[in-house]
């Protein structure tokens, strides 16, 4: 995390990928470099800094006709969480399965192709939000803003509260092909601290004998795991001198 937003820093096996996301309402393109500077060192000074600008937002009709927006051309939020990869999936999938055979209905499946895209981006909104309302950081303006609830969609307020007294569940969501399903929205929100309250719903919690020697197995696994296999330096190393296939 950043003042402004945040950087990426992927490790790649001839070099790492390197981006600062940050918002220009927050941060000039001469402090971000600063920050992207202080991040990468002295280095950054022989690198080639490519600006990316985004212009964040999504169509309001992606199937229009006989033309479909996929990938870039429907919209495009930020890469916090990849999403536009996905989508392109789900949307090549949909197109092919439900491709009309005639104009007749060309419309009818138009219309639930961007029912069901419409649904998609804006509960891919409502996990990206998610992501920054729950940080506790006060020390700028940026932070702070986006925890107002004037920014936050009104369905992730709603889930918000319901989430205050159990975990998020599948039947929080209405469509079987989620692309954040419940288990996701479960990992950020616990991974970032928030606590829901069972007092009132003690019976929920039966379970938790049985987490726990669940989470002992798990970490009984991972033990073994990390000392019977090769570090991932060593694997890496592997696969570079002899492949997959060799190993």
């Amino acid at each position: 995390a950043q003042e402004a937003g945040w950087i990426w820093d992927i490790g790649l096996q001839h070099r790492r990928g390197v981006g600062y996301v940050y918002s220009s309402k927050y941060s000039s393109e001469a402090q971000a470099r600063e920050k992207l500077k202080a991040y990468v060192g002295d280095k950054i000074e022989s690198l080639t800094i490519r600006k990316i600008p985004i212009k964040s937002g999504h169509r309001s009709h992606f199937w229009q006709n006989n033309c479909v927006a996929v990938g870039l051309s429907a919209g495009f939020l930020e890469p916090l969480e990849a999403s536009a990869l996905v989508l392109v999936e789900m949307s090549a999938q949909m197109i092919s399965e439900q491709l009309p055979q005639t104009r007749d209905i060309m419309d009818i499946t138009a219309k639930r192709f961007n029912e069901t895209f419409t649904y998609r981006w804006e509960k891919i909104i409502d996990f990206l939000k998610l992501h920054y309302i729950l940080s506790t950081r006060d020390d700028n303006a940026f932070w702070r803003d986006n925890r107002d609830p004037k920014t936050i969609p009104q369905s992730l307020q709603d889930l918000m509260k319901l989430w205050q007294y159990r975990a998020p569940a599948d039947h929080d969501f209405t469509s079987n092909n989620e692309v954040f399903p419940a288990a996701s929205y479960q990992y950020v929100l616990y991974g970032m601290g928030f606590k829901s309250d069972y007092s009132t719903t003690a019976y929920m919690l039966k379970d938790t004998v049985f987490a726990k020697s669940q989470f002992d197995k798990n970490k009984s696994m991972i033990n073994q795991a990390v000392t019977n296999l090769p570090s991932n330096r060593e694997l890496l190393n592997k696969i570079k001198q002899h492949g997959f296939s060799a190993i």
